[in-house]
């Protein structure tokens, strides 16, 4: 069994003249929600860009399930076992509520083009597939009943809930979130918490960024703490909670 599902070695990133992230260097042990907090501007968002292949590291080296991904293609980090969700949602708005999460089934998908055109047998149990796994993924996300409704028309909160439901839809070993409480009511977040928790217990790792320190507290295995692109801690919940430099940098003071 692998020590870590995903490990970072000293990864830098600069945008022209500012420096985003100084030689970080972190793994996630499998199985567990990691998350990764700090104010903003701290980087969090570029080492998830950085993970899932949308922007290249200056330096440093990315392994996941120990072979090394910078530099490939956002489709083939896709394919190994990584998903992601963003800060702001992206659903397709004109297509229904299970027809997204189909979308996120597509890089499972074996038939090609000339499959589809010659509807064989194969091809059309595999799409039967697809649709009864993604009504399984709405059935585990709350979204069962909504199957049929355009995703534009969901309340944000259940728009959150889809666009998780979409990237299990990949079958990831790795899901990265982005500030998934964003826009959340406080029902909601706690939803959104016994979700991380059900997701963890599927065997699915969890790399989380948020900003509800209720949340993160309530669900994570382990904290990174950023401040100014660096590493400031690292540690349990309980550790980050007492720790002087983070208590000074980001969480404050009564």
């Amino acid at each position: 069994m692998l020590n870590s599902i995903i490990e970072l070695e000293l990864i830098s990133k600069s945008f022209g003249g500012i420096q985003a992230l100084y030689d970080i260097s972190f793994q996630v042990e499998p199985g567990c929600i990691h998350a990764i907090i700090g104010p903003n501007g701290a980087g969090k968002t570029t080492l998830f860009n950085i993970i899932t292949g949308m922007v290249a590291p200056d330096e440093g080296e990315v392994r996941f399930e120990g072979q090394a991904i910078q530099g490939m293609a956002i489709h083939d980090i896709v394919r190994l076992g990584i998903a992601r969700t963003f800060q702001n949602v992206e659903l397709f708005g004109s297509m229904s509520v299970l027809e997204n999460v189909l979308v996120g089934r597509h890089s499972r998908m074996r038939s090609g083009f000339w499959g589809a055109i010659g509807r064989w047998r194969r091809v059309t149990d595999e799409e039967s597939g697809a649709v009864e796994q993604a009504r399984e993924l709405l059935r585990f996300t709350g979204l069962e009943e909504q199957a049929d409704q355009k995703s534009s028309d969901l309340p944000f909160g259940w728009q959150r809930f889809l666009e998780i439901a979409r990237a299990l839809a990949s079958e990831p070993n790795l899901l990265l979130l982005d500030e998934p409480a964003s826009g959340l009511n406080a029902v909601e977040t706690s939803q959104l918490g016994e979700l991380l928790l059900k997701i963890r217990d599927r065997g699915v790792t969890l790399l989380l960024v948020e900003h509800d320190m209720s949340l993160t507290m309530g669900v994570s295995d382990r904290i990174l703490v950023l401040h100014q692109g660096r590493r400031l801690a690292e540690g349990t919940p309980r550790e980050i909670q007492s720790n002087d430099a983070v208590i000074g940098a980001y969480l404050g003071r009564e």
